[in-house]
């Protein structure tokens, strides 16, 4: 489907039933070249698929172009300019990947899918995972609260099952408790003792091994400290060395600079000499003008003006005065009679206006329309809204048009669909302004401040200056269009603002487009024939449209294309109460009447003002003329009358222009300047030589102790190496003996303190219960932890345990089952989860590499491209922090120096940007495709003569170099002299039924030769 043509008929030339294309595809090497042809029927609207001059079927065709690596649907394989034009209205997050397929390796669209889809389920997985540990916590929680309960309720079983209690019992127990209250604090103080008496032992043979290793590192320390000490004083010799570089250093610099600085004196005093003498031409030429202009003064001075007569003059003032007193007296009682008529006229316009604007608010219509436009573009329903109040239309110089979607009204339903189809989604939304200042004003307040929205708006914008030459012409007149079965133009169907109407002509043409509703009544060929005698024209028979053009080529025969109409899809409005609305305008006709009687008497009062105008501007002219007389007598007198002492001031200053000498002695003394100066620079350059050596010879003295420090150095680091090897030993030594000694210590008081426990809790025990703890503190079997054990279960035994609803056993051990088969759940999940990431860690570490070398790539040249047409560009990736399908291709342009660079978008830049941008982008893209070939259609068609030259040149430099494929660019016309390259073939096509027969071509070809052969050996 190209340019809008669907069926194959329209694909045959009109008048002719068959056609074919035949394209060769040069073959691999060693392999045949592949012809493929297409015989197309119009009469059936059929075709047949030849391939090597067999019959084969569109799949087979299919297969084959794929082997080739043709890719067809590649964004950048086939550019016809109805192409470029889908390419600049991509969203950015589709121009990534319609990038990605056309370019890059070959793996990014894969590699870019396979992110999307897991991490879209990696975010899933997450946020499931997320869910249900936070139930399982919840469930965990809800458990530890019933765990103490439960272990209380098995405590208590345990318990009924073994005794009953008694009071005797809980006696005896009591007394067990006290006793092992008493012997646990003994077998504590029994454990720390032993343990204070072994740290104790340990501590002898560490602080021996520690100072046999302190005795024997001695020497070591003292070769380490000497190096260091050498290490120091070459450290300050070479500081000293360096200042001393850095001195003749700063000196050097000084006298270059001073020598700079003579070289600036030089240059000066030979523009002074040069001043000099431009001085002394101007003197001369002074003095020329001076002597002529004596010459002329004295000239009119004996030779005074005539003078008019002064009485005369205020005899005609006087007169002029009395007359425009009368005239002015009439014209008040005029103007008086003419306020009157003036407010009889309002009274009829504010009825008028009201009765209008209940017809137009008739139904809530307005209110509907808008609603709809605010589901259909919330930006442009604001705006409207802005734009009704008072106090914004006070700020505009004239009414701003709205939308179509609001302003347009169809009366006649039946052609909605038609006019719907003309006008596109982003004309229905556009703004028409009246005047250039509206314009800037409407865009500044919307679009580049968020002044009248408290945002900013993303609204489409229009304003070209009225003037009805300017637009083509219809391509029918009315009679012939009514003969050819139409019901009118486009524009007859409509009823719109003067400015929506003028922007209707102008961008979308209505008035030349004809519209029929009855198909069978419209004469297709002869409209075709009718309409393309003026160039190229639309009309509309029933629901298909059609589009006529003239080729450029051959005979420049029409071409046409059609397309089915669909149901309106703006255009949408319900009907008005029709009987009111005949009373409203029936109101409006009789206002209507009324004001036009008031129009044929604000006609007669015209003529009378304009009469009464006359005489008071003759009056006015008449004072005029005399008073002009009256200044200019006074000129002339106070002319004349300075031309004397005008003279006496040229006469002085010609006496001062020749008392000034002459400027010789000025340029002797410049020149001995001159010289001075030149001498004082050679000084100074002989000066900076001497200083140069010196620092070279400061460089090798500094270079000499830097190699003695470099070799102390390295002894010393390999004296601290061995001697750290050595200090660690002692240090670790150092450091056991430092923790025993803290572990003697610390040892030594919980022995204290467990004695101290062990007293006290003796004090109160019977004899009886004395000898028992004596014989469990002898016992050998018997520790700490034993004790504990036997004290804890004695204590167990005296509480008191409270049981609760026992239920909740089952409760427990239900949710910890629950528990158990979350856990396996959120494991196998979190199993899931991690394959899932690293699968999409090892795509992106592929993907996001290859992609930035591409975008980065396609952004250098795309940048070089606009900074050759003296504008600027950069490509970039965005929104690289969010889920990968929303990562996104954003162009940034700057198309004026004093406006920084902008995202492009369809609001803020015009077609004729966006497309120029589109075409740099593809053409950035060049060097990066993955197809043999290449085909551009006319892409250098609309563009100014600036741009095309760059964009041919730019193309020319991206496809000839060698790692290039093949390239096609289809143009009717070129610019002259641009840029061709050895690599490039120029075919010019001569074919069509006006070219002359095959032989004449030769013929006239080979005269075309041996003229051009024989003007270059003249």
């Amino acid at each position: 489907n190209i340019g809008g043509i669907a069926t194959i008929d329209k694909f045959v030339r009109i008048g002719a039933d068959k056609g074919y294309v035949e394209i060769e595809i040069k073959g691999r090497k060693g392999m045949r070249n592949t012809v493929i042809k297409r015989d197309m029927n119009s009469k059936n609207r059929s075709s047949t698929w030849m391939m090597n001059g067999k019959s084969v079927s569109m799949k087979e065709v299919v297969a084959k172009v794929k082997d080739f690596n043709i890719q067809v649907d590649n964004l950048c394989a086939f550019i016809p300019q109805n192409r470029v034009a889908e390419f600049a209205a991509m969203s950015p997050e589709d121009l990534l990947v319609r990038t990605e397929q056309a370019a890059g390796d070959s793996n990014l669209y894969t590699w870019h899918q396979k992110l999307i889809e897991d991490g879209a389920e990696l975010q899933k997985i997450s946020a499931d995972v997320e869910a249900e540990e936070g139930q399982l916590k919840h469930l965990e929680a809800r458990n530890r609260e019933l765990e103490r309960e439960v272990e209380r309720w098995r405590l208590r079983q345990e318990l009924e099952q073994k005794a009953r209690l008694s009071i005797r019992l809980a006696e005896t127990i009591l007394i067990n408790v006290e006793l092992w209250e008493a012997i646990v604090p003994a077998m504590e103080y029994k454990d720390a003792r032993e343990a204070f008496r072994t740290a104790k032992q340990e501590l002898t043979p560490l602080y021996q091994r520690f100072t046999a290793l302190q005795d024997r590192h001695g020497p070591m320390h003292d070769m380490k400290q000497q190096l260091a000490e050498e290490k120091h004083a070459l450290n300050d010799r070479r500081d000293q060395a360096d200042q001393r570089s850095r001195a003749k250093w700063k000196e050097l610099s000084k006298l270059q600079t001073e020598c700079g600085k003579q070289d600036e004196r030089l240059e000066g005093q030979v523009k002074e000499l040069e001043n000099i003498a431009e001085r002394e031409r101007r003197k001369r030429s002074k003095v020329q003008k001076l002597k002529e202009e004596i010459q002329s003064l004295e000239e009119r001075i004996a030779n005074p003006p005539d003078l008019e007569d002064e009485t005369k003059i205020e005899a005609d003032l006087i007169q002029a005065r009395q007359e425009k007193s009368t005239v002015q007296a009439q014209w008040d009682g005029l103007q008086y009679r003419l306020r009157e008529h003036a407010d009889i006229t309002a009274g009829h316009k504010v009825e008028l206006e009201q009765a209008r604007k209940d017809l137009e608010e008739l139904g809530n219509v307005s209110s509907q329309r808008l609603q709809q436009l605010r589901r259909f573009d919330r930006d442009c329903a604001d705006v409207v809204e802005w734009l009704r109040k008072p106090e914004t239309r006070a700020r505009f110089q004239q009414e701003i048009a709205e939308p179509a979607f609001l302003s347009l009204d169809i009366p006649d339903p039946r052609y909605r669909d038609q006019i719907d189809s003309l006008i596109n989604k982003i004309q229905v939304k556009t703004f028409v302004c009246g005047c250039t200042e509206d314009y800037k004003l409407l865009n500044k307040l919307v679009t580049d401040t968020p002044e009248a929205l408290g945002r900013r708006a993303r609204i489409t914008t229009w304003f070209r200056p009225q003037n009805e030459n300017q637009l083509n012409p219809p391509p029918m007149s009315p009679e012939k269009m009514k003969s050819l079965g139409f019901d009118g133009y486009a524009i007859d169907f409509v009823i719109a603002p003067e400015a929506l109407t003028w922007f209707l002509k102008m961008e979308v043409n209505l008035h030349r487009t004809a519209i029929g509703l009855d198909p069978s009544k419209v004469k297709e060929a002869e409209t075709i024939e009718a309409v393309s005698a003026s160039g190229q024209a639309n009309f509309i028979a029933g629901q298909t449209a059609f589009r006529v053009s003239r080729s450029r080529y051959g005979r420049q025969l029409s071409q046409t294309s059609s397309h089915p109409i669909n149901k309106a899809q703006n255009l949408l409005f319900e009907a008005i109460d029709t009987q009111l609305k005949q009373q409203l305008e029936d109101k409006i006709q009789a206002c209507e009447q009324a004001l036009a009687t008031q129009r044929t008497r604000d006609q007669e009062l015209s003529a009378e003002q304009n009469a009464k105008k006359a005489e008071v501007d003759a009056c006015r002219a008449k004072m005029e003329a005399i008073q002009n007389r009256k200044s200019k007598r006074v000129k002339q007198v106070a002319e004349h009358n300075a031309l004397g002492t005008k003279l006496g001031s040229v006469r002085k200053n010609l006496e001062l222009e020749l008392k000034g000498g002459s400027l010789e002695q000025e340029k002797a003394k410049a020149k001995s300047e001159l010289a001075k100066i030149a001498e004082h620079r050679a000084q100074l350059a002989m000066r900076a030589a001497e200083t140069a050596r010196n620092v070279l010879r400061l460089q090798s003295q500094s270079t000499q102790i830097n190699i003695q420090w470099l070799q102390v150095h390295t002894n010393l680091e390999a004296l601290s190496k061995l001697s750290n090897t050595q200090d660690s030993a002692l240090t670790r030594a150092h450091q056991a003996l430092e923790a025993k000694k803290a572990q003697v210590d610390e040892l030594k008081q919980d022995a204290v303190h467990k004695r101290e426990a062990h007293d006290a809790a003796s004090s109160n025990l019977t004899p009886e219960q004395n000898e028992k703890a004596k014989e469990q503190y002898n016992d050998p079997g018997m520790d700490v932890d034993k004790a504990r054990e036997t004290l804890e279960s004695a204590k167990a035994q005296l509480e008191t345990i409270v049981i609760h609803d026992p239920g909740v056993i089952k409760v427990f051990n239900d949710r910890a089952k629950q528990i158990d088969d979350l856990k396996a759940v959120v494991k196998n999940k979190r199993a899931k989860e991690e394959n899932f990431r690293k699968s999409v860690q090892r795509t992106h570490a592929k993907w996001f590499p290859a992609l930035s070398d591409l975008i980065a790539g396609i952004g250098e040249k795309f940048s070089n491209s606009f900074s050759a047409i003296g504008c600027a560009g950069e490509v970039r990736i965005g929104n690289q922090d969010g889920p990968y399908d929303k990562w996104k291709i954003e162009i940034w342009v700057k198309f004026r120096s004093d406006t920084p660079l902008c995202m492009l978008t369809a609001q803020r830049q015009s077609g004729g940007e966006r497309s120029l941008t589109t075409i740099m982008y593809l053409m950035a893209m060049t060097e990066y495709f993955r197809v043999p070939f290449s085909l551009v259609d006319e892409i250098n068609q609309g563009m100014d003569s600036r741009a095309e030259r760059v964009v041919h040149n730019q193309l020319v430099n991206v496809t000839c170099n060698g790692d290039s494929g093949q390239y096609f660019m289809v143009t009717p016309k070129l610019l002259q002299n641009l840029h061709y390259h050895e690599r490039m073939r120029v075919l010019v096509v001569c074919n069509g039924e006006g070219f002359p027969a095959d032989d004449e071509v030769i013929t006239n070809l080979r005269a075309t030769i041996k003229k051009r052969l024989a003007a270059s050996r003249a």
